[in-house]
C-alpha cells in the first residue's frame, strides 16, 4: 500500500503555512543592506559642482596710451550670444559636430556679464586715460564710442584649445553710427589639463579680443 502524501502548505495572504515557516527579518542584516544602499547613493552623487569665471589677466595687453589720450570715454556691450552658449553650463566641444553642455562645470554668473566684465577690464588696462563703462548707462553719461559684441561660437576642448569666432562693432555713441566692423576668428592651446585649462584658454581669448579692438582705434 502506497504511503499517502504530505499535505502541501497553504498560502494564504501572500504568506506560506504549514511546512513553511516565516521568522522576523535579521535587523543586524538590514541595518547593513541600509549603510551600502546609503553609501552607493552617496557616491553616486559625489561629484562636485564647479563654478568657473573668465580671469582679467593683463599679461598679454598692449597698451596704447596715445589712443587713450584720444578716447574719452568708450562704452562696452552688449555681447550678443547664440542660443547655445546663453545656458548656465559650460559647452565643452567633443569635435567639429559634437558639444556637449556640463551639468557639473557651470559658468559663475551669466557668460554675457562674464564675458562683458573681462572685455571692459581689459579694455581699461590698455586705455588707462579713457573712462571704460559697460552697459547699462544713463543718457548723461553716453559714451564718445560703443563697442558691441556678437559671439558665434565660444567653447573649447579639454586638452586641445578654445576657440573664439564672431564679430564686434565700433559705433559712434551720440547716434550709433556704426565705423567699425571686424570678424573675430581667434584660437588659444589649452596649457593646462582639463576644463580649467579651457577656461584659462577662453580668458586669454578674451585678452586678445581686446587687443583687436585697440589695434583697430590706434589706426583711426
Amino acid at each position: 500500500m502506497k504511503k499517502p502524501l504530505p499535505n502541501p502548505p497553504l498560502i494564504r495572504g501572500g504568506s506560506l503555512t504549514g511546512t513553511v515557516s516565516c521568522s522576523p527579518p535579521d535587523k543586524g542584516r538590514l541595518g547593513g543592506v541600509s549603510f551600502l544602499l546609503a553609501l552607493l547613493l552617496t557616491a553616486c552623487s559625489s561629484t562636485p559642482t564647479l563654478y568657473h569665471t573668465l580671469a582679467a589677466d593683463t599679461g598679454n595687453a598692449e597698451a596704447a596710451a596715445a589712443v587713450s589720450q584720444r578716447i574719452k570715454s568708450l562704452g562696452v556691450g552688449p555681447v550678443k550670444l547664440p542660443t547655445l552658449l546663453d545656458r548656465e553650463g559650460m559647452v565643452i566641444r567633443q569635435d567639429a559636430t559634437t558639444v556637449e553642455v556640463s551639468d557639473t562645470h557651470l559658468w559663475g554668473g551669466q557668460l554675457e556679464d562674464e564675458f562683458l566684465s573681462a572685455l571692459s577690464q581689459q579694455l581699461q588696462w590698455r586705455l588707462p586715460a579713457t573712462q571704460v563703462q559697460t552697459i547699462p548707462w544713463e543718457a548723461s553719461q553716453t559714451p564718445q564710442y560703443q563697442v558691441v559684441v556678437k559671439l558665434d561660437q565660444f567653447d573649447g576642448t579639454p586638452g586641445s584649445k578654445a576657440v573664439l569666432r564672431g564679430l564686434w562693432q565700433l559705433e559712434a555713441g551720440s547716434d550709433g553710427k556704426i565705423l567699425v566692423t571686424e570678424p573675430v576668428a581667434l584660437e588659444r592651446k589649452t596649457t593646462q589639463a582639463g576644463v580649467e585649462g579651457v577656461v584659462k584658454a577662453q580668458s586669454t581669448l578674451v585678452a586678445d579680443l581686446a587687443n583687436q579692438m585697440v589695434r583697430a582705434l590706434a589706426a583711426r
